[in-house]
């Protein structure tokens, strides 16, 4: 575990100096929607997912950073236009985000939609110029497309608005939102660091249903962490469905299974295996 926490500190530090060279932008970004795009990203932040797909490259063998890092910081700056929309008052209506006020707090509701618009556009010119090979990048991109979509993120979301005046039909797809939601872009990250990296299409599918249990088991803690806010009065989550008792045993139970499956793959990826463990028995 402790050398799985000094291989993350040393990524994050090196996702975090890549995200602040992408966000240097000139003359030609208005001065306000590049301060609130940098604000949104460069504050506080776990990196989990940009970290997923480096140590995905790695190892599948991937060996120049320039071919993933772009993509590693595209994938956040999406991630972060998601955190963007949840907050604003049409969705979950928050006002603080990582501790410091939420983007439309901090400047207004118009500039955080834009900046969180510019964010989104912006990730993918980032994977569009990397180096490297074309038809892993293609892929891969692939992989983020379908996680963030109709068929994910964005559905998950309108199912989740859809449902928050139906009480009893929403509990019971409360696995399904979150796996749309959270679940689906984890393993994306995972699988297009992998793609990127070379790693064959057995190892790619067994990789998706690793990040996918992975994803599932990051916001079952989140709901686990997050039980005791009054915030989160009201809302369906494992917590409110299962209780806590059952809902920590069932993330016991799929921090096992992530872990199996990302062995599974191969002796290669058993630095991947460690995370489920460090996501299961984090504090925030």
């Amino acid at each position: 575990m402790s050398d799985l926490r000094s291989v993350i500190e040393a990524d994050r530090r090196l996702i975090d100096a890549e995200l602040r060279k992408a966000l240097r932008f000139g003359r030609d970004v208005p001065a306000r929607l590049g301060l609130a795009m940098r604000y949104a990203v460069l504050g506080p932040g776990k990196r989990v997912r940009p970290m997923l797909a480096l140590e995905a490259f790695r190892a599948a063998g991937g060996r120049s950073l320039a071919a993933v890092l772009p993509f590693c910081s595209g994938i956040e700056l999406i991630h972060t236009f998601s955190l963007i929309h949840d907050d604003l008052p049409s969705m979950d209506n928050d006002d603080f985000r990582r501790g410091r006020p939420s983007l439309h707090r901090k400047f207004d509701e118009a500039t955080a939609i834009l900046a969180a618009d510019g964010l989104f556009a912006y990730a993918f010119e980032l994977f569009a110029r990397a180096p490297g090979s074309a038809e892993r990048r293609l892929r891969a991109i692939h992989a983020i497309c379908r996680a963030v979509g109709p068929a994910g993120m964005t559905g998950g979301q309108m199912m989740d608005i859809a449902g928050k005046s139906k009480v009893q039909s929403t509990k019971y797809k409360v696995p399904e939102i979150q796996r749309k939601k959270t679940a689906e872009f984890i393993g994306a990250a995972v699988v297009g660091g992998a793609i990127l990296g070379g790693a064959p299409a057995t190892a790619q599918q067994k990789l998706r249903q690793a990040g996918l249990t992975l994803g599932m088991l990051f916001q079952m803690t989140d709901d686990l962490l997050d039980s005791e806010q009054a915030s989160e009065a009201g809302r369906h989550t494992m917590v409110s469905i299962c209780g806590r008792a059952r809902a920590a045993t069932r993330a016991d139970s799929e921090a096992r299974k992530a872990e199996r499956l990302f062995l599974a793959v191969g002796a290669k990826y058993r630095l991947l295996a460690a995370f489920p463990s460090l996501v299961l028995h984090r504090k925030s």
